[in-house]
């Protein structure tokens, strides 16, 4: 197991060379790794094949994609995020200057997750060296073959102790969390999250916590089931449903929910085919074995079969669902489906649950779509639509409450890995009397001028 330490102090000592600071020091290591991850890109979709089972297209356009959006962003806009802003003061301020400086945290931290191993651990990354810092990246053992070659794209990349790729399980992310790092980005689960944060705190040390949740879809009485289920479908089996943005349930009204039931069928069949086979398989053993216990907590309406030699379950729709499993994050290839009949129930059940990362509503009813959001504060909130709006490069991403804290994504992830430091300057030959004791003025007057 690589020494936690050892990686932190490597990092603090390539970032006290002030080698990471400067503007174009930055913009070449961005380019250095846009182009060691297009040299690399047959050897991370095999990677992806390997651990995940996940196709090239998926692979691409739902990984390698959005990092290279992130990267062309970042560049074009590097010298905006990073110049110091002007920032307005009162008249007796006058003539100082007050700005704000956005400046690196130091050797920062970056734990990414199984399910998207390449787009969640890079991305984070693109923000963390455009703000100037050094970086040790742990990527998860569940994705074996993918971290490996996320190390040696580091090691192309990146000169030594800019960016370390840690290799190891859950013993050397305890150990590396324990470090003090200046800032610790975190992508996985609420209960992970929790230690995650209770170990930042020890050594004060700030946090972004990209968490799940159990993502509701409502549908409206008013929604077309067929491309209803078409974009419910999309999103819930997408990664065989292992996506922290995959829609959790679906809340559908009374009047549709035969008719999207139906509809979500013959949209599987057609999607993955009859058996389901067109879908990618689960991670592991383990997670195949826990998504089979949830299959007895509901009544399949279609799917359900598991192949467990080739851990592959088919998508699978279940209704009358335990009440229970609405509150869980059921990250696998099964959506349970519950009838709503009356407005104000619903919104009372929406109310009730812990806040998601996403929050779906399919209607036409433009001041429904706002009740629904307001019942449920979300990390994010689509109307007719799902999942695309992380895609949109500028739109900053990330939860509320259990389902995370903290947005990057764009200026958002850059602002995450920067101190955001005040600035004043004052002329060193004016010196105001005003402020000096004793009080030159009645407290009444004072009042007048600067309240």
């Amino acid at each position: 197991m690589a020494d936690a330490p050892a990686l932190l102090a490597a990092a603090r000592a390539h970032f006290a060379t002030g080698a990471t600071r400067p503007l174009e020091a930055r913009r070449a290591a961005l380019l250095a790794l846009r182009d060691a991850l297009e040299a690399m890109e047959p050897e991370l979709l095999a990677a992806l094949e390997s651990d995940l089972g996940k196709g090239a297209f998926d692979s691409w356009t739902s990984e390698i994609l959005l990092v290279r959006q992130e990267i062309a962003l970042t560049l074009k806009n590097l010298s905006r995020w990073s110049g110091e802003r002007r920032v307005g003061g009162r008249w007796f301020h006058l003539p100082g200057r007050a700005a704000l400086r956005m400046e690196p945290r130091g050797a920062v931290l970056i734990l990414g997750p199984w399910n998207y191993p390449v787009q969640l651990c890079l991305v984070p990354l693109v923000s963390a060296v455009a703000a100037g810092n050094a970086v040790v990246l742990k990527p998860s053992e569940v994705a074996p073959a993918t971290a490996a070659a996320l190390e040696r794209l580091a090691i192309s990349a990146f000169a030594p102790g800019h960016v370390a790729v840690a290799g190891g399980g859950p013993e050397l992310a305890a150990a590396l969390t324990a470090q003090p790092f200046a800032h610790i980005f975190f992508t996985g689960s609420t209960e992970t999250g929790r230690k995650v944060a209770e170990a930042a705190a020890r050594n004060l040390a700030t946090t972004t916590l990209e968490l799940g949740g159990a993502n509701p879809c409502v549908v409206d009485r008013d929604a077309d089931p067929v491309v209803t289920a078409r974009r419910i479908a999309w999103a819930k089996f997408l990664n065989a449903g292992q996506t922290c943005l995959a829609p959790n349930h679906v809340l559908v009204h009374e009047s549709r929910a035969e008719a999207l039931v139906g509809a979500l069928g013959e949209t599987i069949a057609r999607f993955y085919g009859p058996e389901g086979q067109g879908m990618q398989r689960v991670v592991n053993a383990r997670h195949l074995d826990r998504l089979k216990g949830l299959l007895a907590r509901g009544r399949v309406a279609h799917g359900g079969g598991v192949r467990e030699n080739a851990l592959h379950m088919q998508p699978t729709v279940l209704l009358d669902p335990d009440p229970a499993l609405l509150r869980e994050e059921i990250f696998g290839p099964i959506l349970p489906v519950v009838i709503w009949r009356d407005r104000a129930e619903l919104l009372a059940g929406l109310s009730s649950l812990p806040e998601p990362l996403a929050l779906y509503v399919h209607t036409r009813d433009s001041g429904f779509a706002e009740e629904v959001a307001r019942a449920l504060p979300s990390g994010g909130f689509c109307v007719n639509e799902h999942i695309v709006h992380c895609t949109v490069p500028d739109l900053p991403f990330g939860g509320v409450g259990p389902s995370g804290q903290g947005r990057y994504h764009g200026r958002a992830g850059f602002e995450a890995f920067s101190n955001a430091r005040a600035i004043f300057r004052q002329p060193a030959g004016i010196d105001p009397s005003m402020r000096y004791p004793p009080p030159r003025a009645p407290l009444s007057i004072i009042r007048r001028l600067m309240g």
